[in-house]
């Protein structure tokens, strides 16, 4: 069994704790925070209520849930116990977030779509398009109801729910990315995303009133794939649903197959790409 602790007690933290008790090989130790809401979240998950320092005790691998401003000082203590000698193996941080300090073990990006089956079969399904001339995402959510969010102190719709998002759309473009273009558009904006190679894909990214709409398409000159993320991912091949199989909520939203590769990865049976890809994405989206 994989010890993993998380520090947050919000509804990342809440989608997290509940991946974890549904993974089979994997251990909710504890979780800890803010006075309050990690409390709450320990009682309802039916496990201990930590300190920091008796998470990276406990725990192979840690899940960082925090607002983004508080993400680089959980991170650096999360190092300096690991300098102590602390058990902590991998981390995973959700976005978004400012900065992230080096750390002395993995420190994955969380992103859990890029895990969903179905997203993955329609990344497969991109990656075997002939030049494709037009790759975008469209994103609408309503406002974040915590944090800065709408303030001059946080960077709006493109850092939150862009951010986030942002790697199924590069992992979509398979290449990286060397600029981005930033145009206002109503309640948000639209990032054009220059690639290593030339090309261009588009990331609409606004807060409106109302359910949630994520969206990719991808065209070439044979065809079109539409892949529709929210409230579970769906795809359609030139117009036709593909068939996916039943999973749980969790397993379709990518949660427990992320949190399977932090514990193989916490035991040194995968690799995972480090969070500096998810520095350069902050780089690449400046804040409005």
């Amino acid at each position: 069994m994989t010890r993993i602790g998380i520090i947050g007690g919000g509804k990342g933290a809440t989608l997290h704790a509940d991946a974890i008790i549904h993974t089979r090989g994997a251990d909710l130790v504890g979780v800890g925070g803010r006075p309050g809401s990690a409390a709450e979240l320990a009682a309802v998950a039916d496990c201990p209520d930590l300190s920091l320092e008796n998470l990276c005790a406990g725990s192979d691998a840690l899940i960082v849930a925090v607002p983004p401003p508080d993400v680089s000082g959980v991170l650096t203590a999360i190092d300096d116990r690991i300098a102590d000698g602390a058990d902590v193996k991998a981390v995973l941080v959700e976005a978004p977030f400012a900065a992230l300090p080096e750390l002395r073990v993995p420190v994955a990006l969380g992103a859990n779509l890029l895990h969903a089956p179905v997203v993955r079969q329609g990344l497969r399904e991109i990656a075997k398009m002939r030049e494709p001339h037009h790759l975008q995402m469209r994103v609408r959510q309503p406002k974040p109801d915590w944090g800065a969010h709408g303030t001059s102190a946080f960077g709006g719709p493109l850092h939150d729910p862009g951010l986030r998002l942002a790697p199924v759309l590069l992992s979509a473009a398979a290449e990286t990315a060397v600029h981005v273009d930033v145009v206002d558009i109503e309640h948000g904006v639209h990032a054009v995303i220059e690639l290593e190679s030339g090309r261009r894909c588009g990331l609409d990214v606004a807060w409106v009133e109302g359910s949630a709409t994520i969206e990719i398409e991808a065209a070439d000159d044979g065809g079109v794939i539409l892949m529709t993320l929210d409230p579970l991912p769906r795809l359609e091949i030139d117009g036709r649903s593909i068939p996916t199989n039943e999973f749980h909520p969790l397993e379709a939203l990518g949660f427990v197959p992320q949190i399977d590769r932090l514990a193989k990865t916490a035991a040194g049976a995968a690799v995972w790409p480090d969070a500096a890809i998810g520095s350069s994405i902050v780089g690449l989206f400046p804040r409005r």
